[in-house]
């Protein structure tokens, strides 16, 4: 029963570290700027094109990021 559970424990630690590595990775690729194919790649080459920061577009809809007067 112990070995059973320890291979679960095992498999589990190697399912997450393979997520963290792919993940890492990813995020890798697109700080050094690769656009992925299809629309989303295309608007990304199209902002990298035109000097467009689109960072600000994502804290727009989130009320604690707001500015408050």
């Amino acid at each position: 029963m112990r070995d059973r559970d320890r291979q679960r424990r095992l498999a589990a630690c190697g399912k997450l570290l393979a997520g963290g590595l792919l993940l890492a990775g990813a995020v890798l690729l697109l700080m050094q700027g690769y656009a992925p194919p299809g629309p989303a790649g295309e608007v990304i080459r199209n902002n990298q094109q035109r000097g467009i920061d689109a960072t600000p577009l994502f804290y727009t809809g989130v009320e604690s990021a707001a500015v408050s007067d």
